[in-house]
C-alpha cells in the first residue's frame, strides 16, 4: 500500500538513466537492451561459451567438483559497471534486479534444490565492506521464491587477497582451504554468487559441500566473465 502510494508521489524511473518507461526490477528496456547474453552453445557443466553443444575440453580433461555453472548475462559493459557500484560502492539499489536475473535463469533452467545458499565472505571483509553483495542478491530471491535462505552452511575460515587480478592458477590456489562446510548430507545445493570468473571459487566451494555430504551442487551468478 505505502509502496504505491510512495510511487503517485515520487514515479519510479530507472536506476540507470532515470528514464521512467518500461521498468523492470528497476532498470528501462533501452538500458536492458545494452545488457548481453552469454554467447550459446553453453557447457553443460561449467556454463562457458564453446563451439557446439555438450562438455567443454577443459571439463573433459578435468572432472569439476560442481555439478553445473548457470549465469544471467556476459559481465561486460553495463552490468559490468552496475556489480562493480552494487559491490564496492554500496549501490545495493540494484539487489532487485540483479537477483531478477538469476530467478530467470534458474527458472529457466528449472534447477531444483534442497538448500539455498550463498558465498561467504570473511568476517574482515564484511566488516570492511559492510554487506555480502550476494547475501542481498540471495536474501531477495528467497523472498520471491519463498524459500527460506541459509546462512549456516558455508563459511569462509581464512581472509584470502581479492581474486581480482589473479591469473586462473593464483585463484586456485588462493582459495584453497579457505571454505568450510556443514549441514547438507545428502542434500542439493543451490549457492549464488555476483560473478563467475574463472569458476575457481565456485570449484573450492563445491568440493568443500561435496566433502561435507552434498549430493548435488548447482552455482548461479548474475554475470559471467567471458574471454
Amino acid at each position: 500500500m505505502f509502496g504505491s502510494i510512495g510511487d503517485l508521489i515520487i514515479p519510479p524511473r530507472c536506476l540507470v538513466c532515470g528514464s521512467p518507461q518500461d521498468l523492470r526490477y528497476g532498470l528501462c528496456g533501452k538500458c536492458l537492451s545494452l545488457i548481453r547474453s552469454i554467447p550459446k552453445p553453453l557447457c553443460d557443466l561449467c556454463g562457458s561459451p564453446i563451439g557446439s553443444p555438450g562438455i567443454c575440453l577443459t571439463c573433459q580433461t578435468h572432472n569439476p567438483p560442481f555439478n553445473r555453472i548457470i549465469s544471467s548475462v556476459e559481465y561486460n559493459g553495463l552490468i559490468k559497471e552496475i556489480i562493480h557500484a552494487y559491490k564496492y560502492r554500496k549501490a545495493t539499489v540494484f539487489k532487485k534486479f540483479l537477483a531478477s536475473l538469476v530467478l530467470d535463469s534458474i527458472y529457466e533452467e528449472q534447477v531444483s534444490f534442497d538448500i539455498l545458499t550463498f558465498v561467504p565472505l570473511h568476517w574482515t571483509r564484511m566488516i570492511q565492506r559492510g554487506y555480502n553483495q550476494s547475501a542481498l542478491i540471495t536474501k531477495e530471491m528467497a523472498q520471491r521464491m519463498r524459500v527460506q535462505i541459509r546462512y549456516d552452511v558455508i563459511k569462509k575460515n581464512m581472509n584470502t587477497r581479492a581474486q581480482v587480478g589473479l591469473n586462473r592458477k593464483d585463484r586456485r590456489r588462493n582459495v584453497r582451504g579457505s571454505f568450510t562446510a556443514s549441514n547438507v548430507h545428502n542434500k542439493s545445493v543451490l549457492v549464488v554468487d555476483d560473478v563467475v570468473t574463472t569458476g575457481e571459487t565456485a570449484s573450492e566451494i563445491a568440493q568443500t559441500l561435496k566433502n561435507a555430504g552434498a549430493k548435488y551442487v548447482v552455482f548461479a551468478s548474475v554475470a559471467r566473465a567471458v574471454s
